[in-house]
């Protein structure tokens, strides 16, 4: 696949880039992951000035509407420069989320400080044992009066730490005739019964625990009550985004292999000179492109309402997991014992590149899934880029 960048795209990836070049080195990065809640404020404050934290927001709440591919070329800058301020999370999928399913009073109070800057938040839906990314939560949804008592555990949510407040998951038992509904719900940091335990991920991200033992909310912090399949496009989305992030790590990891085999001398010769070294980096250079053409290939279908969001998105999962886990393993085993020290910047884009692998569903999970979708219809006859012509094979013409 070669994609041809419009006049508007090309300048978005060219101001990230101009930016990120400028602004985030090894060290500053450094900086984000030693700040308050692993995001500097003036580096966020920039994101703002520059648009991006209101682009992949719709116009209609305000946003700068830009699809998944403009979202697309922005995080694969991210995943370059290995950015741990909390874009997908905070603006990408809560700022969706939000403006997807929240009522028109609680876009307006959240979604205008999001875009300048002033406001954070952040889905909270994972939890322990799921493996499904788009499961029901577990977490309960307990009608009480005119209120909602929340119960449950989330696990690893990033983008918590620093949120002004966070988007709950959780499902509403079953009550007579009526099946489990899923809602989601606003829920500020300080309520009472919210415990919030910070950590880190494996790639350095600041994330927390979340435990809600009784979590009291009313009826204005429930959001719209339409929410599994447009909560689910959403994910998917952020999904798809996601598999931009870690095809800008994998070039990265690629582009500092090669220039270390062209350094580094064994027997006389620099190691790019071995046909075995070669060989390697051929192979990382294909999964490179490979996986580059299947997050072109789910944008593209994204922004054209060209099927469903979480099936693109364990499509491109699905590649770009497997080919991001060979990149990592392949960039390390090739800087010798020294690609897992703190001090090499390869150790970073191998952590990050592992994290991601597990992040919002495991890489065999996705695989899975996008085979099942395929396998149960009739989609697998036909090509994911060309018209079907024509009679298909073995059917009568």
């Amino acid at each position: 696949m070669q994609l041809s960048l419009t006049e508007e795209q090309s300048l978005i990836d060219a101001s990230v880039r101009s930016l990120l070049d400028g602004e985030y080195d090894f060290v500053q990065r450094r900086r984000s992951l030693d700040a308050s809640n692993g995001c500097r404020a003036e580096l966020w404050a920039q994101f703002a000035a520059m648009g991006w934290l209101a682009l992949p927001l719709p116009q209609a709440v305000g946003g700068l509407g830009g699809g998944a591919l403009e979202t697309g070329l922005l995080m694969r800058a991210f995943g370059r420069h290995l950015v741990v301020e909390p874009y997908l999370a905070c603006a990408v999928l809560a700022g969706n989320v939000m403006a997807e399913l929240g009522r028109p009073a609680q876009a307006q109070a959240w979604l205008p400080g999001l875009m300048d800057g002033r406001l954070r938040l952040a889905l909270v839906h994972e939890e322990a044992g799921q493996r499904d990314p788009w499961a029901r939560a577990t977490t309960t949804a307990v009608r009480k009066g005119g209120q909602w008592e929340l119960r449950g555990t989330k696990l690893l949510a990033r983008g918590v730490p620093g949120a002004d407040a966070v988007l709950v998951t959780a499902t509403q038992a079953a009550s007579g005739a009526t099946a489990p509904r899923e809602r989601v719900f606003l829920v500020r940091p300080g309520a009472s019964g919210l415990s919030i335990e910070v950590a880190r991920c494996a790639d350095g991200a600041h994330a927390a625990d979340l435990r809600l033992e009784g979590v009291t909310v009313d009826d204005r912090d429930q959001l719209d009550g339409g929410a599994p399949v447009r909560l689910r496009d959403a994910c998917g989305r952020a999904v798809v985004a996601l598999c931009w992030e870690a095809v800008g790590a994998m070039t990265a990891a690629l582009e500092m292999t090669v220039a270390h085999a062209r350094q580094r001398a064994q027997f006389g010769r620099p190691l790019i000179q071995f046909q075995v070294v070669e060989h390697r980096l051929a192979e990382m250079a294909v999964c490179c492109e490979e996986s580059l053409a299947a997050c072109e290939l789910a944008a593209l279908c994204l922004d054209r309402g060209d099927g469903d969001a979480t099936g693109l998105a364990s499509m491109a999962k699905a590649k770009v997991g497997r080919a991001a886990r060979f990149v990592a393993q392949q960039a390390v085993q090739l800087h010798g014992a020294m690609g897992v020290t703190q001090e090499l910047a390869i150790a970073s884009y191998f952590r990050r590149l592992m994290a991601f692998t597990q992040q919002h569903g495991a890489t065999d999970w996705h695989a899975q899934a996008f085979a099942e979708g395929r396998l149960g219809g009739d989609a697998w006859r036909q090509s994911s880029t060309l018209p079907a012509t024509g009679p298909r094979m073995g059917s009568a013409p």
